[in-house]
């Protein structure tokens, strides 16, 4: 095993081995020579740094060495997670599909803003709380009922009662839900873990890019709606006019939204109740 020249080993167990290197391992490489008797032998390594920070690695006959990374930059942390957060809800069909019902619900571009602003400030909120380890709820029913409020939307889209709540006061279903959404968040960030000493900035660039993403999602679907509306009036059919209303338009994306959603509910209400 070749250790930089300034690593000294303190103590070694069996085939435990503790060293101390007096300038520290940031950027330096060690490298391990196998027996050819033994080209199958794989070794496991673990380096602790004095701030209780880690980082591991298995060398093997085909990666005989490894450069220790540093510890990760502010800068590098606010990238890395803002992109993770971003490629969080941009694949996570589920949360879209909310989002996108909480559009058409909301109507107008106000309510719209009001909407989106009270689901962002309440996922950011369950979030945090749950990445702090102030509250812990198993995320397998969570799911399910994650499922039930995209089912709910859709359901109200579909009767679309004007004077019922939801159409009334969006921003009372998307802030109760986005709670619920929240702790959907927290977990995919605990599957990834935070940086040990960076919780808070990891949490704030992650949310950002939840955000980053939503906000690009809403983007895209008014683009499409901007351009299907040009498309609309430059064809001026009347028959087709007649045939597709607003009211069966909406009917449609309800559809959308329910006929996955249905599912999920009854997939994930399975998977914790038998």
């Amino acid at each position: 095993m070749a250790w930089p020249e300034d690593c000294v080993n303190q103590s070694a167990q069996g085939a435990s081995n503790s060293w101390r290197c007096s300038s520290g391992l940031d950027g330096k490489s060690f490298s391990l020579e196998y027996p050819q008797s033994n080209p199958s032998l794989a070794s496991y390594f673990t380096v602790t740094f004095l701030d209780g920070s880690s980082r591991n690695m298995m060398l093997t006959p085909s990666e005989t060495s490894w450069e220790v990374e540093g510890p990760p930059t502010t800068l590098g942390i606010i990238e890395d997670y803002t992109i993770l957060g971003f490629e969080h809800i941009l694949a996570g069909l589920d949360h879209l599909l909310f989002v996108l019902g909480l559009l058409i619900i909301s109507g107008t571009a106000k309510r719209i803003l009001l909407t989106v602003t009270g689901f962002t400030l309440a996922h950011s909120i369950s979030l945090f709380l749950s990445t702090m380890g102030l509250i812990n709820i198993p995320i397998v029913p969570v799911e399910a009922v994650i499922a039930l409020s995209i089912l709910f939307l859709a359901h109200e889209i579909a009767l679309k009662k004007t004077n019922s709540w939801t159409y009334r006061a969006p921003v009372i279903v998307s802030f109760g839900f986005g709670l619920l959404h929240g702790l959907g968040f927290a977990s995919a960030l605990g599957d990834v873990g935070v940086v040990a000493n960076q919780i808070l900035l990891s949490l704030l660039f992650f949310n950002v890019g939840v955000e980053l993403g939503q906000l690009a999602f809403i983007a895209a679907v008014v683009v499409v709606y901007l351009i299907f509306k040009e498309i609309y009036l430059r064809i001026k059919l009347k028959e087709f006019s007649h045939s597709v209303s607003s009211l069966n338009l909406e009917l449609m994306i309800a559809y959308l939204i329910g006929i996955p959603s249905a599912y999920w509910v009854i997939e994930r209400s399975a998977s914790f109740l038998i």
